[in-house]
């Protein structure tokens, strides 16, 4: 199977030596978790990258400051998932960090300058130029990263919704697409608010999406929310640190397995994935094991839509780590390690 991994370029990167080639195209063995790498499309700090529904499109954010004259990039996906490009858009704002596709709009996050962007995708695969901003107020406790709005996911929900996850803000705010005139309009009613200081990063939700799961990077917790009559409601709140872990860390990715049965979360400093058992009626989570990365820095990682194996992409060790996922139990097994520079981000190309 094909998947693609986003790496940090150049200097002014999040990465202590980013030394990456651009995005990386990869398949997967899944017979033997062995990984090949097919080639590499040259592009500035493709972090994070989002595949359209129908395989056909590849997008990629440049994440770097707006002084530096970022771009967002469309590709069309050819045989053997080679890349052409198709064209490009200026990024305004400082370091976009996460992007996503909902409907025929595509919507990306700026950590730093605390904004989103909308561009309209036409019916080529193309790119329009952004057609909206959407910026959020407010500050937290946290006094050096909570100092003013940080957006860093964006999570497409229920056909033309979307949750802008904002750390600085402790917040998953939530829009809807006006498909009349085709701008983002709030539904506040369906706002996300976790503990302060938490520093919302990432979510996740259930196939019903009634049930939320929130990582915090700050804290490392894991909030799981439910929505009621009234929005979302806390039902758990759960470390994902290693037990008597007391260094610096940062949580960063979270992934629901595709069959619903487990939880996992990535932690940079422990550099483990912590996996959790997901109740199947309340949701709520029960830790069974913290399982190392095999390297520094698990920025990403993702699992592959069989359910089958877990990559995770080790940004300071510069290695892609392949495990396969005991589908009993949850537990990892690690079967194959891959050098690769300063890896990001993985995206499955599922077609």
């Amino acid at each position: 199977m094909i998947f693609y991994s986003g790496s940090y370029t150049q200097k002014g990167a999040p990465s202590s030596k980013p030394e990456g080639a651009g995005i990386g195209c990869f398949e997967l063995n899944r017979e033997t978790g062995s990984i090949k790498l097919l080639r590499y499309t040259e592009q500035r700090n493709p972090s994070y990258l989002v595949i359209s529904k129908n395989g056909n499109y590849l997008y990629a954010i440049e994440e770097m400051f707006e002084s530096l004259n970022p771009q967002i990039f469309s590709y069309r996906i050819m045989d053997y998932g080679k890349l052409e490009l198709i064209n490009s858009q200026q990024l305004l704002g400082d370091y976009a960090c996460h992007l996503a596709i909902i409907e025929d709009r595509l919507v990306v996050a700026n950590y730093v300058s605390g904004d989103a962007l909308s561009f309209p995708i036409l019916e080529d695969g193309s790119l329009a130029p952004y057609h909206q901003i959407i910026k959020h107020t407010g500050t937290g406790p946290n006094k050096e990263r909570q100092e003013a709005p940080h957006m860093h996911m964006v999570k497409p929900f229920k056909g033309r919704n979307m949750f802008l996850v904002d750390l600085g803000i402790d917040m998953a705010k939530a829009y809807q697409l006006n498909n009349e005139i085709k701008k983002w309009n709030a539904i506040p009613e369906l706002d996300i608010k976790i503990e302060s200081g938490a520093g919302a990063r990432h979510l996740v939700m259930d196939e019903t999406q009634r049930y939320v799961f929130v990582l915090g990077e700050l804290t490392g917790d894991v909030f799981v929310l439910k929505n009621g009559n009234k929005g979302f409601k806390k039902v758990q709140k759960i470390s994902s640190l290693p037990e008597k872990y007391d260094k610096s860390f940062g949580g960063a990715a979270i992934r629901l397995h595709p069959q619903g049965q487990f939880l996992y979360t990535s932690v940079r400093g422990s550099d483990t994935i912590t996996v959790f058992k997901v109740n199947n009626e309340t949701k709520k989570l029960t830790r069974i094991a913290f399982q190392s990365v095999e390297g520094e820095t698990p920025r990403d990682f993702n699992i592959d839509p069989t359910g089958n194996w877990l990559l995770v992409a080790n940004q300071e060790s510069n290695t892609l780590v392949v495990f396969k996922i005991d589908l009993n139990k949850g537990r990892l097994i690690k079967i194959n390690k891959k050098k690769v520079k300063t890896p990001v981000n993985i995206t499955w190309l599922n077609r």
